[in-house]
Order: C-alpha cells, then sequence, then structure tokens
C-alpha cells in the first residue's frame, strides 16, 4: 500500500476518532444532555470509519458522497467481512444522521445514545482492524 493512501486513511480514522470523542465527552459532561447531537457525531464517526475503508481497498470511484451506512457496507462487501450485527449497527446509526439535520423526527433517550455510543465504537474497532489487515 502506498505510504500516502496509509496517511489518508490514518487521517479518516483519526477523524472518525475525534468524532466519537466528542460525542463521549457531551455524554460524560454536558448537562442537559444533547442527546440528538450525540448520536450525530456517532453517526459520523462511524461514517468516516467506514469511508477509510474505500481508501484502504482502493475502491474504484473513491469515497462516495453518501451518508447510509448501510449503502456503503454494500459497497465494502467484496472486500471486507461484514456481518449481520455490524449491518444492524450501521442501520441504527444511519437513522442519527437524519435526526440532526431534521429535530424532533425520533425521540432519542438515554438507553439509544448508549447504544449510539457502543456501536460506533464497534465498527471504529472493525475498520481499524480492516485498514490493518
Amino acid at each position: 500500500m502506498a505510504h500516502e493512501h496509509q496517511q489518508d486513511i490514518q487521517a479518516w480514522l483519526g477523524y472518525a476518532a475525534m468524532d466519537l470523542s466528542a460525542a463521549q465527552t457531551l455524554w460524560q459532561y454536558h448537562r442537559p444532555m444533547p442527546c440528538e447531537i450525540i448520536c450525530y457525531h456517532c453517526q459520523q464517526a462511524a461514517e468516516k470509519a467506514i469511508k477509510a475503508l474505500f481508501i484502504r481497498f482502493d475502491l474504484p470511484g473513491g469515497i462516495p458522497r453518501k451518508h447510509d451506512l448501510s449503502f456503503l457496507l454494500n459497497q465494502l462487501q467484496q472486500e471486507a467481512p461484514v456481518s449481520p450485527r455490524l449491518r444492524r449497527m450501521a442501520d441504527v446509526l444511519s437513522v442519527y444522521g437524519i435526526i440532526a439535520r431534521y429535530p424532533n423526527e425520533v425521540e432519542i433517550d438515554e438507553a439509544r445514545v448508549r447504544q449510539a455510543l457502543d456501536f460506533a465504537e464497534s465498527i471504529l474497532q472493525w475498520a481499524k482492524s480492516q485498514a490493518e489487515a
């Protein structure tokens, strides 16, 4: 893998980690808890982590300008194993990318926020493992 590709992959994974860190910080310290914003950052973390793999596998057409995590995973399925569990996490997080643009569409409680944080972290770890494979 070319050195510049490795730098790009690490940059995308770094942005994903920053989104996750922002979500975790808001979760821990911001009251009242901005549930929609936390979940949006979780969706963004997962999206950027997945998009790092488009560079890793040098897919034709480059990184799609799409935000639907399931769509993105479908594009990667020939290159990286995508489990049903990972797809379910992506489906849940994809909704939060829309919510931030259209507030009050879905009621988000603390349990959903905790789930979003867990799912984003899981997808980021999966993407890191695929990037290193």
